[in-house]
């Protein structure tokens, strides 16, 4: 039998042979290997895709869409695929000021490697991105961290901004302006974070954030409101409570405050829950408020507090009774508080009747007191 490459390489210059052969490669699903040989040389070539019967071709990644006016989305999309994991059911809840990282990491993780989604209307599009996926150094790493900005909060219900809190297993509300989130986005965007809720996503907040997680929440629709402008008058206008769609279920009965004590709000909580406690009907209701680099962490029934410093979480439970009336300074009785610090643990809800360090608080015309009437 001739060797043809023999022969090849014994020809003249004028004469050249060309073939072609179908391959298959481990590595490739069908290729085509193009042989010309030349004088003294032989030359290959791999021609792969190419569309060749019976050819697989790679499936299109159903991303979500583009966002439209008003939304501004940035981080780390990766495929941009939607990573489905089985996330741990986790509520955490952070006073503002710096975050607690240890918290902060128990939120990520909660997500399992799946997709983390950031809702802000204002502020950075990379900040938590960065420190979710690699400052925390989370075990696992999520798969993508990505900030939606509702620079226009009327825009929330964007199908780009919808389908990525559909596709998330954990959802994290950033600080701002509680307002941007309770009364300018959108129906849409509302029932979405309530659905994503019910399906058992991983959620969490800082400062406003945090406060529109609450049944109950002071919404700032008409601006801030000071201790003693809400005690003097529990009726006023910038007293505006709103009960959010998306509450999350472990704050039943339950309103948020943040930057507590940093900023002396006991008072304008005890209005607030004055307030909550008329709407309702029925008691008793409770208030969290949250010091500055502090955490609150709910799972499984169960809460742990965790702190940068010397902050704690503030809880009170009001049974009334309250006495509103516009330009009247607020009457209230029937509160107990306690503080806890960092490290404490327990069951959730709160169990106030058999805390041993609960202390009884009253108000009477617009003054904070310590202890029942007499």
């Amino acid at each position: 039998m001739r060797d043809s490459r023999s022969d090849a390489s014994k020809a003249g210059p004028s004469r050249s042979t060309v073939c072609t052969v179908k391959t298959t490669l481990h590595f490739v699903m069908s290729s085509i290997l193009f042989c010309r040989t030349v004088p003294g040389f032989i030359v290959l070539a791999i021609a792969c895709g190419g569309g060749m019967p019976g050819q697989l071709e790679p499936e299109p990644v159903d991303q979500c869409p583009e966002p439209g006016e008003g939304i501004d989305i940035g981080g780390i999309d990766g495929t941009g695929a939607d990573t489905e994991r089985a996330p741990t059911r986790r509520l955490v809840l952070m006073g503002g000021g710096g975050e607690v990282d240890s918290a902060a990491r128990q939120f990520v993780e909660a997500a399992d490697g799946g997709d983390i989604v950031i809702l802000r209307a204002t502020g950075s599009l990379t900040s938590y991105p960065q420190y979710f996926s690699v400052t925390l150094a989370p075990d696992p790493v999520p798969a993508t961290v990505v900030t939606v900005r509702t620079t226009r909060p009327e825009s929330g219900g964007d199908p780009a901004v919808l389908c990525r809190v559909n596709r998330a297993e954990a959802l994290w509300l950033a600080g701002g302006n509680q307002w941007h989130y309770l009364g300018r986005w959108p129906d849409t965007l509302h029932a979405t974070l309530a659905a994503a809720t019910a399906r058992g996503v991983a959620m969490g907040g800082t400062s406003a954030g945090a406060v529109a997680l609450g049944e109950a929440a002071f919404d700032a629709e008409f601006g801030t409101v000071t201790s003693l402008e809400a005690l003097a008058d529990p009726l006023r206008r910038e007293v505006s409570i709103s009960m959010p769609v998306f509450a999350q279920p472990e704050l039943a009965s339950t309103l948020v405050d943040s930057h507590f004590m940093e900023r002396r709000r006991e008072g304008r909580l005890l209005v607030f829950l004055a307030r909550f406690l008329d709407a309702r009907g029925e008691g008793p209701v409770v208030g969290v408020g949250l010091d500055e680099g502090v955490a609150l962490v709910i799972e499984d029934e169960g809460y742990a507090v965790s702190s940068e410093g010397t902050g704690g979480a503030w809880l009170y439970e009001v049974a009334g009774p309250a006495q509103l009336a516009s330009g009247v300074p607020l009457t209230l009785h029937g509160i107990r508080r306690v503080v806890l610090r960092n490290g404490a643990a327990g069951d959730w809800p709160f169990d106030f009747e058999n805390a041993t360090d609960a202390r009884v608080l009253r108000v009477e015309d617009g003054v904070v007191m310590v202890g029942e009437a007499g």
